[in-house]
């Protein structure tokens, strides 16, 4: 009788997957999407010590919306939320790597202050106070920035006792006509915003007892009016 004799390593390999030992661990990508949704219905606790700092923008009463975008290059995507038609009143944008979440910006004190995203994953941070400056930037591994460009406009004196000249248009810190203003304002921001269809809304889970669509209802009275862009 002639005996055949069958490699074990694929059975072996076959048991420990139906066991569950042998199933592959979660990648990267999936491990960050289970802690932004985490931190999305209110969960900071992988944000460490920095938890505390981040938490009251996440309460049930924020009406915020989120999106997901690999801004510095590393294949993994950062998580950005922001108060839906209102940047100005919170803006984050939140990092992960090896178990743990890290804040690369956490603002929702300074209501004529926000970040926000282009399509290719520059990030503008646009302050309206005293004129409209728009500062263009890349996130590098490890949350360092890099910056890209500056665009400022005053169009108003600050008060009656202002005295720099007004209107004044600068590009890169060059003093240039409005038309020209206008031009590298479209061309570098305007141009190249993200849709707005892109965002998404967070939704939290709903609470026992609680009717359906109750949830998403708590914050909806809450929504100030967007703020004038130039």
């Amino acid at each position: 009788m002639r005996i055949c004799w069958k490699p074990l390593a694929p059975v072996l390999a076959l048991l420990l997957l139906l066991s569950g030992c042998g199933e592959p661990p979660s990648a990267p990508e999936e491990e960050a999407r289970a802690a932004y949704e985490a931190l999305l219905t209110g969960d900071a606790s992988l944000l460490g010590e920095e938890a505390p700092f981040v938490e009251p923008y996440f309460s049930a009463f924020a009406e915020l919306e989120y999106l997901l975008m690999d801004l510095d290059g590393d294949g993994i995507d950062e998580l950005l939320v922001q108060w839906v038609e209102f940047p100005g009143a919170y803006n984050g944008v939140f990092h992960y790597e090896d178990g743990a979440l890290s804040v690369w910006q956490n603002d929702g004190v300074e209501l004529s202050c926000r970040d926000y995203p282009l399509q290719d994953g520059t990030m503008v941070r646009q302050y309206d106070h005293g004129g409209s400056s728009f500062r263009l930037f890349r996130y590098l591994p490890g949350g360092e920035t890099e910056d890209m460009a500056l665009l400022y406009a005053r169009t108003a004196p600050d008060n009656d006792g202002d005295l720099r000249p007004c209107p004044c248009y600068e590009v890169d810190g060059r003093e240039v006509e409005e038309a020209a203003f206008r031009a590298a304002l479209e061309e570098l921001v305007t141009d190249r915003l993200v849709p707005r269809e892109d965002w998404t809304p967070r939704e939290l889970p709903e609470e026992d007892g609680q009717p359906p669509g109750q949830a998403a209802e708590r914050g909806s009275g809450l929504r100030p009016p967007p703020p004038s862009c130039l």
